[in-house]
């Protein structure tokens, strides 16, 4: 083979292991849907136990309005009891709004809650295709009494970031921001496979209790390039 033939069969296969593609971008809130699960590339879910582990996901069965507020439910949404912790609820208005008991999601921001035996609150995110991708997720306390509870994203299972939510973060002009840890943000880039998932998790926190609990999240990730046979 000659060294012009080499060259152009090497520079072919470096464009091949990693193509540059026109980012793709994945928000959780601009894709939310109460009608489909799973809705494409998003599961709404929770943990069947208090553990983490890949296959104690669930998906929620149940979705409903209340107001302008719409929840996923395990499976009622009625009153709260069985089935309807934990919970994930979506503000598709262009104002802030008042959940029940208390506590204020702003235009467009995902709610979450746990159970009071220690089930999370679970999103999931798979991989449409194998490739680099950039990951950012803010977690905050939105609960007028002070949201304690602990946040997670994990990646095929294992944990890429942990922290604690104490206070709250959320519109200041519903409620006094304040606490010693009211938000939390995770930002970062990993290469995922086809169908590998990223988590995002919110429990019931140290205290292990779900009372005024409720805590925001808002995601985004961007697919910035495709790569093939394993490479990154």
């Amino acid at each position: 083979m000659t060294t012009w033939l080499k060259r152009k069969w090497l520079g072919g296969l470096i464009v091949s292991l990693a193509m540059p593609i026109s980012a793709q971008v994945f928000d959780l809130s601009a894709d939310f849907s109460l009608a489909k699960n799973p809705n494409a590339v998003w599961e709404y879910g929770f943990s069947a136990t208090s553990s983490l582990a890949a296959d104690q996901f669930q998906l929620d069965r149940k979705s409903l309005m209340v107001g302008p507020i719409g929840f996923w439910h395990p499976a009622q949404g009625d009153a709260p009891g069985p089935g309807y912790y934990p919970y994930i609820a979506y503000n598709r208005t262009k104002d802030t709004q008042v959940g029940s008991k208390g506590w204020a999601i702003s235009d467009g921001q995902i709610a979450m809650e746990g159970s009071n035996t220690g089930q999370y609150s679970l999103i999931r995110f798979v991989a449409p295709r194998t490739g680099n991708y950039s990951v950012k997720a803010k977690f905050v306390g939105i609960h007028y009494g002070l949201s304690t509870t602990d946040v997670h994203v994990l990646k095929t299972g294992s944990s890429v970031f942990d922290a604690d939510i104490n206070g709250y973060g959320g519109d200041p002009a519903f409620y006094t921001v304040q606490g010693s840890n009211p938000r939390a943000e995770y930002s970062g880039r990993m290469h995922l496979k086809a169908n590998d998932r990223i988590t995002f998790a919110v429990g019931y926190g140290e205290n292990k209790t779900n009372y005024s609990d409720t805590t925001g999240l808002s995601v985004r990730i961007m697919l910035l390039s495709e790569t093939k046979s394993g490479k990154q």
